[in-house]
């Protein structure tokens, strides 16, 4: 788990560059940065693709705090907060993308960017009601909770639990991955009430300076 006071980096891809010139940029090795972002070729790099920067982290002391917006929005916990709250379902990772209209269409999610294989978890206790693939989302998981609630975890590179399985709050049930319609390696999370989908991050706990959770600041994907 990253330090406290310490954020995963993240880069937006700019027209010019190169795997070779963001590496370097960031003192890394080429192939850590390909490995963590799922990139098997380098030249498949697109403009505007949100790149984890595996092993580099910013220092929070020069940085306005993580309730700061990314996304030109004054503060992303200005939501009413639900009276239900479920887990982060990654432990570390960064929000790349918020609930919203995103491009004239509605974005029934957030993502969570991580590096590819990092762990999903469950937010909750629940049935499992579907695994597979979806258009769009890619490798999809969907948990069935008490109450009306399910939560949807799409864009895995595997799924790790089948169809009717009973999971555990915290249990792993999927790896991060680039399935579907997804820039990078990232998780779409999903909350939704009776099937509407409701903003995920008025049922998740606000990160503090020990979580590995943060916000990205050069913008989403």
């Amino acid at each position: 788990m990253p330090r406290p006071g310490i954020r995963n980096a993240s880069h937006t891809v700019a027209p010019g560059e190169t795997v070779y010139r963001i590496a370097r940029q960031y003192g890394i090795g080429t192939d850590r940065l390909m490995a963590a972002n799922g990139i098997g070729d380098p030249r498949d790099l697109r403009v505007g693709q949100l790149l984890v920067i595996p092993g580099v982290g910013v220092d929070d002391t020069s940085m306005p705090p993580a309730t700061a917006s990314a996304f030109g929005l004054p503060n992303p916990w200005s939501v009413p907060r639900a009276d239900r709250q479920f887990a982060w379902p990654v432990i570390a990772g960064m929000v790349s993308s918020p609930f919203g209209m995103r491009n004239g269409a509605m974005h029934d999610g957030v993502d969570i960017a991580a590096p590819a294989g990092t762990p999903v978890y469950a937010a909750d206790d629940g049935s499992v009601i579907f695994v597979g693939h979806l258009h769009g989302y890619g490798n999809v998981v969907i948990v069935q909770h008490s109450d009306g609630y399910t939560t949807v975890y799409g864009h895995n590179r595997r799924n790790l639990v089948n169809d009717g399985a009973r999971v555990a709050r915290g249990q792993e049930i999927a790896e991060i991955g680039a399935s579907g319609r997804a820039s990078g390696p990232n998780l779409h999370f999903e909350v939704r009430y009776n099937n509407q989908a409701e903003n995920p991050l008025a049922y998740l706990p606000e990160p503090n300076g020990t979580t590995g959770i943060s916000f990205a600041r050069n913008g989403g994907s």
